[in-house]
């Protein structure tokens, strides 16, 4: 069995990419067209990010099903990079959503009965008392700093290096083998001086966590339950437990932002494990794709925001569409309709399957590559075991995959050709790593397929 080398998945990197090129003649001039008038020829920066040369343009979408304007299906195992984890025009959310704007439009800065029902199912679900809707996950986690901030009256926060919680400056810091500097290339930070508004310590390391919040100058931490920006780096045994005592024993809130981690089932791992957060942060499929986030508080939190001159709660909180009523809408019916025990052992069920099949193909070519699962995610990387925190995550890469993550991102070359391969064989993945969700509707055999295009990829790099 040959070995993997850089030269061999470069080889196949090229002939992919003009199969690629080849086959999609209608995305490639519509994303010419679009370069006259959008930022880069997409309507979001991030769009541009899909290995290939351009985006896919999309005709339709449907279940784990996209198909694009050149009449390519895809199996959709990106699902908007989580956001469409409830299935594409999921028939009953698209049913609530026309109904709210038919009968009582898009918004109308007012609440609907919608909103008592689903104050209550977050409470069931997640444990905390007192919610706000937002637009999205990052709108959420800014409004929650904010919150923390004036509520404790501290000004730094706590992060996890490499970790990801949306367009936050407070967050968008890197621990660089001991400087903490604004991650590089960012777009005009709020301060050139990151150490003025952030700490960052690793994940997992209970010792650093009670050094860096001993000071007392700590306003809040903000993590995921599970890592997942640099792949999947699960807590070790305890460490929840820890962190919710050390920050409790110095007076520093904790944020939970399950943003991608829900994937672990209907109450997410704060749910599941019981975690006992002061602050609650989830989006993208909360409602179904459509523009929404949820934003949990304590009593005690919600005491004082409520005390508070409303006027003073209008001047850095929100905005004119957040908790529209469209937005709840959505919510309601996600949960109520699809982000269920039913939907999630099933699920779970199939991610499990395709843990195992993508785990055969590793130890039957005799790959130093692991996989992990949350719930209905599975990724696989090209390290023996998963790291156990981010720094490690960083820096630890095979040379076929090497790529300097100041300049060139987070992509490395097999990355690359692994998307582009599976796009030319009818699978979507998100962009960057090797996350696959496993949607609704989706079926064995659609898990069998993904796992067999892989297996095909692997064959022809070691032959």
């Amino acid at each position: 069995m040959a070995a993997i080398t850089l030269e061999k998945v470069t080889g196949l990197l090229a002939q992919e990419v003009e199969r690629f090129v080849g086959e999609r003649p209608k995305s490639a001039r519509l994303y010419e067209q679009a370069k006259k008038n959008l930022v880069g020829g997409v309507p979001m920066s991030w769009m541009r990010i899909w290995t290939g040369g351009f985006p896919v343009f999309v005709d339709k979408a449907e279940g784990v099903f996209i198909t694009d304007v050149d009449g390519h299906r895809y199996l959709d195992l990106c699902l908007g990079d989580t956001g469409g984890l409830c299935g594409h025009s999921h028939p009953k959310i698209v049913e609530a959503i026309t109904r709210q704007m038919k009968n009582r439009g898009t918004t109308t800065m007012l609440p609907t009965e919608d909103c008592v029902w689903v104050g209550g199912e977050l409470q069931r679900r997640f444990g905390l008392p007192y919610w706000q809707v937002l637009m999205t996950a990052t709108d959420a986690n800014r409004m929650a700093l904010k919150v923390a901030r004036s509520f404790t009256g501290r000004q730094l926060i706590l992060c996890f290096n490499g970790t990801y919680h949306g367009s936050v400056d407070e967050t968008l810091v890197v621990n660089f083998f001991g400087e903490i500097i604004n991650i590089p290339g960012m777009l005009g930070p709020i301060v050139p001086d990151a150490t003025q508004m952030t700490r960052v310590i690793d994940f997992n390391d209970v010792d650093a966590l009670e050094k860096a919040l001993a000071p007392g100058d700590i306003a809040c931490v903000i993590t995921e339950p599970v890592m997942t920006n640099l792949g999947i780096i699960p807590p070790e045994p305890g460490y929840h437990d820890a962190l919710r005592a050390i920050t409790k024993k110095y007076g520093t809130l904790l944020l939970i932002d399950e943003t991608h981690s829900m994937c672990a089932g209907p109450r997410g791992i704060t749910g599941e494990m019981g975690l006992k957060p002061d602050i609650f942060v989830a989006g993208k499929f909360v409602a179904g794709g459509y523009p929404a986030a949820v934003l949990g508080f304590t009593r005690e939190i919600s005491d004082w925001m409520a005390a508070r001159e409303p006027w003073h709660n209008f001047f850095g909180f929100g905005g004119t569409l957040s908790g529209n009523a469209t937005a709840v809408a959505g919510i309601r019916a996600a949960f109520e309709h699809v982000i269920n025990d039913e939907n999630f052992s099933r699920m779970i069920a199939l991610a499990e399957r395709m843990e195992k099949g993508l785990a055969d193909i590793i130890r039957r070519n005799g790959l130093a590559w692991y996989v992990a699962r949350i719930g209905c995610r599975v990724e696989f990387r090209f390290l023996p075991k998963p790291p156990k925190n981010g720094s490690e995550a960083m820096f630890a890469e095979v040379d076929y995959n090497a790529v300097d993550i100041v300049t060139e991102g987070l992509t490395g070359p097999l990355d690359a050709l692994i998307h582009v391969w599976c796009a030319n064989r009818g699978v979507l993945l998100t962009p960057v790593h090797e996350m696959a969700l496993v949607g609704p509707t989706a079926t064995e055999q659609d898990v069998d397929h993904y796992v067999s295009v892989i297996a095909g990829l692997v064959d022809a790099l070691v032959k």
